[in-house]
């Protein structure tokens, strides 16, 4: 279903332009204003909105276009809050949403302003049909997700769980398309590794600098950390990735695909992917998504200026990323079997959430393969997972799958990008039009069968 007039296409760049001209990075957020510039484009097309603050300043916007309730609601879903910019690092303002060379630029242009503006352009240009829907098209833009939504999306559903009986929610995370032995793939973001933040600390007796020892904190620490190696600590193919895996080396042929599920079968992610079909960079890329893994972030021990004084503790925090059906006492057992008893591993400040993976039997799969087939001749969507952390996990608790796509074709060769967290951070306008097209033919084709 194409978009039903041009003007659509102009007014998703202009949303997300002046969506980026308003500073939300986080800390401190002040989301409200973001969640209000939002309520007034929706308003004015007659879709009922309300902003829901956790805290002064932490606006979530809750807008709905009614359908006649045969099906459970369709949730878009996304966040208003960015990371930081330090403008001195910037080729343009970060927060001036500059267009150079067909990209918009700014923080937020790629994570996430981008869906944000086409989840409200959608909504304008569903609302201006004026056609019956068969269920009701949701939209929850939250503050405080680059912080673990506790101010947005966690905070909704522990204060409003019915708002979530819904169907399913469309998330970012996925939509990227990737380029296998010159075929194209769509991912779409059914699972996420959890986290499981760690805190190392290693005691020994204090002394004086000019007296070294094999057991200061200091050295076990250290030794401790080496034994993490690259940080990719348990190879496993989770049923997203093998599904993901398997249809990739499918459309090869049935043989490489069972040579890559007996790849898999034996532990050696890297050499399944590459019979896939990926190359070494693209190995390089998606590895992590097959493993544990472990990210050291911060040390500390002693003080410069007493250099002169062995520390008599000395601690690490490491940044711990676990793949779907990891526990956290399956893996604090891990790291500790893994590094011997020279330091005691424990949670750092309770940061723990599961993984997750969600169906590829749902029907907004089948939508968004549908979809995708219109619009990208001879292209597949494919289950994929994150190996970060979204809002998701707040949704998964209360039962609702949740699927991240955020539509984009890759860029033409010789033009560069930059995405989430970077520096000039920058979204191709033409991937913009597209992400609105592809949204609004799910959210139209969903929301208008049962």
């Amino acid at each position: 279903m194409e978009l039903p007039d041009s003007r659509f296409r102009s007014q998703v760049v202009d949303v997300l332009r002046d969506l980026v001209r308003i500073d939300t990075s986080n800390p401190p957020g002040n989301e409200t204003e973001c969640a209000r510039y939002l309520a007034r484009l929706l308003a004015d097309a007659g879709i009922a909105t309300r902003i829901v603050e956790s805290k002064p300043g932490r606006g979530n916007l809750i807008a709905r276009i009614p359908g006649s309730g045969e099906g459970k609601p369709l949730m878009f879903m996304g966040h208003l809050d960015v990371v930081s910019a330090d403008p001195s690092e910037w080729q343009y303002p970060p927060f001036a949403a500059e267009v150079h060379d067909g990209f918009v630029w700014g923080r937020g242009t790629t994570d996430m302003k981008n869906m944000i503006a086409a989840c409200a352009v959608t909504m304008l240009a569903l609302a201006s049909l004026g056609q019956p829907l068969k269920r009701d098209l949701l939209f929850v833009a939250t503050a405080d997700e680059e912080h673990g939504g506790r101010h947005g999306m966690g905070w909704l559903t522990r204060q409003m769980p019915e708002l979530f009986q819904v169907a399913c929610a469309i998330n970012e995370g996925g939509g990227r398309a990737i380029k296998v032995a010159d075929r194209l793939y769509y991912t779409c973001q059914l699972a996420e590794k959890g986290i499981c933040r760690t805190v190392w600390r290693a005691q020994a007796k204090g002394g004086h600098g000019a007296y070294p020892r094999q057991d200061i904190s200091t050295m076990k620490l250290s030794q401790a950390l080496c034994k993490l190696g690259d940080g990719h600590l348990r190879p496993h193919a989770t049923d997203t990735m093998r599904t993901a895996l398997r249809a990739i080396a499918g459309s090869r042929s049935d043989e490489v695909a069972r040579r890559v599920d007996a790849l898999l079968d034996g532990g050696q992610v890297e050499e399944a992917m590459v019979e896939a079909g990926f190359g070494a960079d693209d190995v390089k890329r998606h590895r992590a998504l097959f493993y544990d893994t472990a990210s050291i972030t911060c040390l500390r021990a002693g003080d410069p200026a007493s250099i002169n004084v062995i520390p008599a503790v000395a601690t690490a925090y490491v940044d711990c990323r676990i793949l779907p059906g990891q526990t956290r006492e399956g893996f604090l057992g891990l790291l500790r079997e893994r590094v011997g008893g020279q330091v005691e591993i424990g949670l750092h400040a309770g940061r723990y959430s599961p993984g997750f993976e969600s169906c590829t039997e749902g029907p907004i799969f089948r939508v968004i393969s549908q979809v995708i087939a219109d619009h990208a001749e001879g292209a597949v969507v494919v289950p994929w997972q994150c190996a970060g952390s979204t809002d998701a996990k707040h949704l998964v608790r209360l039962g609702v799958p949740v699927y991240g796509f955020v539509p984009a074709r890759p860029l033409p060769d010789g033009i560069e990008g930059a995405g989430a967290h970077a520096n000039n951070e920058r979204v191709w306008i033409e991937n913009l039009h597209f992400s609105l097209q592809v949204l609004y033919d799910i959210a139209y084709r969903f929301c208008t069968q049962v």
